[in-house]
């Protein structure tokens, strides 16, 4: 049967793209839920984000588990119909327990999906993995740029009820997906066959060492990166005096700086080693990060924000490429941790961020970022080494 690798990505990184500009959406929405006075405090704010995130973080690895034992591209879609599901009614509901439980449901749509999408990303991209895995991330890095766009342009002419027009591109795409399931369903039965035909010495070893420590790096970076733009938004506005509208599109400027980024990153990565361009663009954003935190100007924040952002996004890719490698047996499980996860880990501590911006000022929020980061940046240079031979061969 032939493989259209390319052809393929790129619909898994439209799925991605369709799942995550929901995601992209929820600073925006929030910060105009607190605008609006719909949301009282940064700790409001912090606890919604966290909601998103605590299904996300416990289901995750077994979504992961679950594709990994058995071909369920299905997954792709259900977690597309959770993720806009989510979010539709934010804009036109007041109960606030309802609040908490449909942006739970956003999460666990995220949760879901990054499993499912990435294994079947490296299921039609082995051949270049960090190339192919970019392409799938560019998608996510996309939707979340897209995100904040999106929502505003509809928020300006149909005010917070604007989010139930979330649900258009998941719909596209399931509506795809539907049709080429069987045909996913095949080739993922063809691959695991095949891995159960190698013999346990040909099969790579994991190391699980090596996974650990790409979990505290990519904890640091979440718990840096996700405050972060949680308050971004308001940042600009209450801090760097920007006009709301202009102040919510900061988080889409970051994220179209991620898509570049991440598809140099993956692409990059292949050709001169993962480990390389993860620790070189760790180190090189700690200055970026330590100057658009104490600059007090919005135009001179921003000149430092871009390259931040870009540096930032361009070691997602090798992440997710890394930690596939070190759990090579448990791609599905490997790629929720990296792809997924890497977001959701920094959510669980968005409460303590939200009450460090209650109490000391938003710009505390700040200081912890740049304090995540350069830790993240340290702990870099200790993720041990994937040869150069792996990272470079065709597969």
């Amino acid at each position: 049967m032939k493989i259209r690798s390319t052809h393929e990505n790129i619909l898994f990184m439209l799925g991605h793209f369709a799942t995550d500009i929901c995601h992209g959406s929820i600073p925006v929405i929030l910060a105009y839920m607190y605008q609006a006075g719909r949301l009282d405090s940064y700790s409001a704010v912090a606890l919604l984000m966290m909601a998103n995130t605590l299904l996300n973080a416990v289901v995750q690895p077994f979504a992961g588990l679950l594709v990994d034992r058995s071909p369920r591209p299905y997954l792709m879609s259900v977690g597309l119909a959770l993720s806009f599901g989510g979010l539709m009614f934010l804009g036109v509901i007041e109960n606030q327990l309802l609040l908490y439980v449909l942006i739970g449901i956003n999460g666990l749509g995220s949760a879901l999906f990054h499993p499912a999408g990435g294994k079947m990303a490296h299921t039609f991209g082995k051949a270049k993995l960090g190339k192919n895995m970019s392409i799938f991330s560019v998608g996510g890095n996309a939707g979340m740029a897209a995100g904040p766009f999106y929502f505003t342009a509809c928020y300006v002419l149909f005010g917070l009820p604007a989010t139930l027009c979330l649900c258009m591109p998941g719909l596209i795409m399931i509506a795809i997906y539907a049709r080429k399931n069987r045909y996913y369903t095949e080739i993922c039965t063809l691959d695991l066959r095949h891995s159960a035909q190698q013999a346990p010495d040909e099969m790579p070893k994991e190391n699980l060492h090596g996974f650990a420590v790409l979990l505290v790096l990519l904890f640091l970076r979440s718990a840096g990166w996700y405050s972060f733009v949680s308050f971004l938004p308001l940042y600009y506005m209450h801090n760097l005096q920007l006009p709301d509208e202009i102040a919510s599109l900061l988080n889409g400027v970051v994220c179209l700086c991620g898509v570049v980024a991440t598809f140099l990153g993956g692409t990059v990565s292949d050709k001169i080693g993962f480990n390389r361009i993860i620790r070189l663009s760790s180190l090189l954003s700690v200055p970026f990060v330590a100057a658009f935190t104490f600059c007090t100007g919005a135009a001179g924040a921003t000149l430092f924000l871009i390259p931040f952002s870009f540096l930032y996004f361009a070691a997602m890719s090798p992440c997710v490429a890394i930690g596939q490698k070190f759990l090579s047996r448990h791609v599905g499980m490997a790629t929720g941790f990296t792809i997924g996860l890497a977001m959701s880990f920094g959510g669980l501590i968005a409460p303590l961020m939200g009450a460090l911006g209650d109490h000391y000022g938003i710009h505390a929020v700040m200081v912890a970022v740049s304090g995540f980061i350069l830790a993240a940046a340290l702990v870099a240079q200790l993720l041990p080494q994937v040869p150069q031979a792996e990272t470079t061969k065709t597969e």
